[in-house]
């Protein structure tokens, strides 16, 4: 579910991607798990995830972040995630 979120606030977050694919200026738009994106980051065993993901994916569209899939075990199944409602303090 697209969302309210930067890229600065996933880095500080996450810290930097283990892998992505893609780039900001990529002109082809790619879809998965029902997102279409130019951009994937690709986090394997993300600290402090708010979901107590094992493996997180952060779709992006340009600058603009498109949503997020996560899988809770190495063996389950990609599940879409509202990252930006779980980054969002109470006070938010």
């Amino acid at each position: 579910m697209p969302g309210a979120i930067h890229r600065n606030a996933v880095v500080k977050h996450f810290g930097t991607p283990e892998a992505t694919e893609g780039s900001v200026n990529e002109p082809r738009l790619r879809e998965e798990h029902g997102f279409e994106f130019n951009e994937k980051w690709l986090y394997r065993r993300p600290p402090n995830d708010p979901a107590g993901a094992v493996e997180r994916a952060i779709y992006w569209q340009r600058y603009d972040y498109v949503g997020s899939a996560i899988r809770k075990t190495k063996d389950a199944e990609w599940e879409n995630d509202d990252l930006p409602a779980r980054l969002k303090g109470p006070a938010d």
